[in-house]
């Protein structure tokens, strides 16, 4: 399994504008601290504020913080909006036309099972808790 980078970008993201609630974190700050390119925090912070997630402003004294209370952002909506099923895992779990061999795929039944769990798993997870002990993100 393999998350894309705009989805790992969104994550490190939120959790860097969840430590800094006092302020909004500028796009140079998040580019500097994260370790994103700039069109990767561009295109990530866009959708995060699309769907809701962040709130940005420009100009003097501008950045982007949280739209909502970390405690209430769910690390599996988020990866939900950044990513397909069919991203994460190797077979299309939706396509069933393109395979040849998906009615007797154990594969494919895995991979459902695999995503699943996974769903379950971090559906538990927001994102204060994923933020809780950051260690190594610093505020800015």
């Amino acid at each position: 399994m393999h998350l894309n980078p705009s989805t790992n970008g969104a994550l490190r993201i939120l959790m860097i504008c969840e430590k800094n609630p006092d302020r909004p974190v500028t796009m140079p700050e998040m580019v500097r601290a994260l370790g994103l390119s700039e069109s990767l925090v561009v295109k990530s912070c866009h959708e995060l504020m699309r769907a809701g997630y962040l709130e940005g402003r420009r100009g003097n004294g501008g950045g982007y913080r949280l739209a909502r209370p970390a405690d209430g952002i769910d690390v599996m909506e988020i990866i939900e909006l950044f990513e397909g099923e069919e991203n994460l895992f190797p077979c299309r779990l939706r396509q069933e036309e393109e395979c040849r061999i998906v009615e007797a795929c154990l594969l494919r039944r895995a991979c459902e099972r695999a995503y699943s769990a996974f769903k379950q798993e971090l559906s538990g997870w927001s994102l204060a808790d994923i933020a809780a002990d950051i260690g190594g993100l610093p505020a800015v």
